[in-house]
């Protein structure tokens, strides 16, 4: 095993692990290694292509909190420098399409979207003007505001408010019973902007810094604390003066049991209390995507949102109105099951027609959901589970015709000049990557974020330090969160140096 010095070694390509080597560089520090386990630099963000070259980030696509993303203003001057465009805001208003009733949005008698404008001041006020509110799930808070406010609400609104309620779900990418009420609903500092592609961001910040740094489909193995740090791989050992890890909170993790799974990383000594601590305070969740690629667009490209809702309960009101208290209600209301089916889980639809022009949709899920279509073995069965939606999602949209599957097949013919050819179906990995195992952090009920982030930015120790989209308060859970925490560390190391 051979040995190498260097002042620093960076575990993970991510964008956190990329742009603090960049900023290294800037600053002077000249001798450093970035070890990545992939085959590839990007992390969680990874753009690929499909159907005819087409392009699609299975991982992050937006850059979100435009108003104070630094990470979106350096890319809005290189797009007003370049004279072409590098993302596009595509946050139009959703449409929301129910499985029985077709559009719900802008029903005059429903209303539904100022009951959830009201839904969600509901949970902030509860969790913010109250101190010690006991923490619990979103769907006990939904289901306790349709409670408390019945004699406002239609049975309409009271049917209908918790499957649109359940959108939460996507931008946390957990289901609505193991998502926090406490933390489930936030406020967005601007607008969001829809990224084309985020491979460009990657490989901007990867050439910003020597080539020879970047060492891809190394595993580290172990992370020892001597005089400096020694970390360990298959081949190397870096004896180094400080360590910026930036693998993910879930693979992280691994570090806390004795069983040797792939990604795992062992720390000499372990890690510390407060760290230990945070992860019994913090979780994360499953986001995953899968995209259908058409041979041409037959339906409406009126927005970029569409939203398409579980099945509702048509008895849910009355058992609201019936109801003696709370107890007895939520009791009485639907739970959890084990089997996953179409219709059970909201999905948010991507609408590509409308913000690049491609004739594509991609479909954004969450846990269980995601594991779920990530284990299935062939895109026939993926097909077959969404074929249904697929159809709704179609009539809603104005295409009468049923979606023909193309895919692996020469003698598909289209019956109709407007029917939906499906040319190529792709499906994210990240619950089954042994270097992601699921997506971004999200809090569960009773779960307390910060104490994790306040953890992980005080690092193991003064030269065990860490980054990434778990390690920052403003823009956790984002790229530009990761991005800004990279830079973090990297001003730590050489003010130190």
């Amino acid at each position: 095993m051979a040995i190498k010095d260097k002042t620093v070694v960076i575990i993970g390509a991510g964008i956190s692990g990329l742009k603090a080597a960049s900023k290294l560089y800037e600053e002077g520090v000249k001798n450093c290694v970035v070890l990545e386990a992939r085959d590839r630099i990007g992390g969680r963000l990874h753009t690929i292509q499909g159907y005819q070259g087409r392009k699609y980030d299975l991982g992050g696509s937006w850059h979100h909190d435009t108003l104070i993303n630094r990470l979106f203003a350096e890319e809005a001057k290189l797009a007003l420098q370049e004279g072409k465009p590098r993302f596009v805001f595509d946050d139009d208003s959703p449409i929301y399409i129910d499985g029985e009733r077709g559009h719900l949005e802008s029903d005059g008698y429903l209303r539904l979207e100022v009951i959830l404008d009201e839904f969600i001041k509901f949970v902030y006020l509860i969790f913010n003007q109250n101190l010690g509110v006991p923490d619990c799930s979103y769907k006990e808070m939904v289901h306790r505001y349709i409670y408390e406010k019945r004699e406002f609400l239609t049975d309409g609104q009271i049917r209908y408010l918790p499957q649109l309620a359940r959108f939460m779900e996507l931008w946390h990418g957990v289901d609505w019973e193991m998502l926090s009420g406490r933390d489930s609903v936030y406020d967005s500092q601007g607008r969001n902007a829809f990224v084309l592609h985020y491979e460009s961001v990657i490989n901007r910040i990867a050439q910003s810094f020597p080539q020879d740094w970047l060492q891809v489909s190394t595993p580290v193995k172990s992370i020892k604390r001597s005089k400096g740090v020694i970390v360990t791989t298959d081949e190397d050992e870096y004896h180094c003066d400080y360590t910026i890890v930036t693998i993910p909170q879930s693979v992280l993790e691994l570090s806390l049991h004795d069983e040797d799974q792939p990604g795992k990383i062992s720390f000499q000594p372990p890690l510390n209390p407060r760290i230990q601590e945070g992860f019994t305070k913090s979780h994360f969740g499953s986001l995953g995507k899968v995209v259908f690629e058409f041979e041409k667009c037959t339906w409406s490209d009126a927005t970029t949102r569409v939203v398409v809702l579980s099945h509702s309960s048509d008895h849910i009101a009355q058992q609201v109105r019936s109801a003696d208290d709370w107890a007895t209600f939520w009791k009485a209301a639907d739970h959890h099951e084990e089997s996953i089916k179409p219709w059970d889980h909201p999905l948010f639809f991507l609408n590509l027609p409308r913000s690049t022009g491609v004739p594509s949709l991609v479909v954004l899920m969450q846990a269980p959901l995601t594991q779920y279509i990530e284990s299935l073995p062939n895109k026939q069965l993926v097909f077959e589970f969404f074929e249904p939606i697929l159809n709704k999602f179609m009539a809603a949209m104005g295409c009468s015709q049923p979606v023909i599957n193309a895919i692996d097949k020469t003698d598909v013919k289209s019956p109709n000049a407007d029917s939906p050819v499906l040319q190529g179906i792709i499906v994210t990995n990240w619950s089954s990557d042994p270097y992601s195992r699921g997506a971004y952090t999200v809090c569960f009920p009773g779960d307390d974020a910060i104490d994790m982030v306040t953890a992980m930015m005080g690092g193991q120790d003064s030269r065990i330090r860490f980054a990434g989209e778990h390690t920052i308060l403003d823009g956790a859970g984002c790229a530009y969160g990761a991005w800004e925490s990279g830079i973090r560390e990297a001003e730590y190391i050489r003010e130190r140096l």
